[in-house]
Formats: C-alpha cells, structure tokens, sequence
C-alpha cells in the first residue's frame, strides 16, 4: 500500500519524526494545519491544471502517433513481423524435418524432394487387356 509515493514504513518514520520534532501536543495542531492546507490546495485551479497537464502529457506520445499516422505504420510493422516469424518457425520445421534420421530424401522449403531420383517421371502401370 503506498499513499502519495510513501510506503508504511516511511510513513512510521514520517510520524516518528514529527512526534519527535513538534512534540505530542503540537502534534495535534500540526496535522490540523496541514491537512486543512492540503485539503485546500486540492480543491484549488492549481492542483487542477496539475492533473489535467499530467494527462496529457501521458497521452502525449499516443495523440503524436495518431497524429502522424505512425499508429497504422506500426501496426504493418507488427504484421510484417508476425509473418516473418512464422516464415522462420516454418523454415526451422523444414530443417528439422530434413536432418532427422529417418528422412531419406530432403525437402526444401516447398515440399519437393532434392533426390535426383525422385525427379524421373514414374510411368503409369500397364493396363491388363481382359479377353
């Protein structure tokens, strides 16, 4: 749990020191005035246009991308790159295919045989003449 960017054992040492500091009865004071103080200033135009800068800013580099068209470039670079895994994933299947030991005859990237012997034409079996 953290609350403005403090965890719970700065947060300890925060009141630690400030028990310390103002002792108990000032303690009381203290965090009337300062929670009164930060009430206000949330509630101020200030605190306002703080959140409204710190939003755009975040969505700054989105808005830049629509603006200048980058968003439809990245997404063909992302399918580009999609395709050319598959392309890598069905090559390295290919070759696995090729170097396993019980292939004869090696295949190439598409699906013919690299035997010199397979490239002779096979004739088709004689037809039987029945008298």
């Amino acid at each position: 749990m953290e609350f403005l960017g403090i965890g719970p054992l700065e947060l300890l040492f925060i009141l630690i020191l400030v028990l310390i500091i103002f002792g108990p009865k000032e303690v009381e004071k203290t965090g009337k005035t300062v929670g009164k103080s930060l009430n206000k200033f949330i509630r101020s135009d200030t605190w306002r246009t703080i959140n409204r800068t710190s939003q755009e800013i975040k969505t700054l580099p989105d808005r830049l991308m629509r603006e200048a068209g980058l968003d439809d470039l990245e997404k063909t670079a992302k399918a580009e790159l999609s395709q050319a895994d598959n392309m890598i994933r069905l090559s390295i299947d290919i070759n696995s295919i090729n170097n396993s030991p019980l292939n004869n005859s090696p295949i190439d990237a598409a699906g013919k045989s690299s035997d010199p012997a397979d490239d002779k034409p096979t004739n088709p079996p004689e037809q039987v003449k029945w008298e």
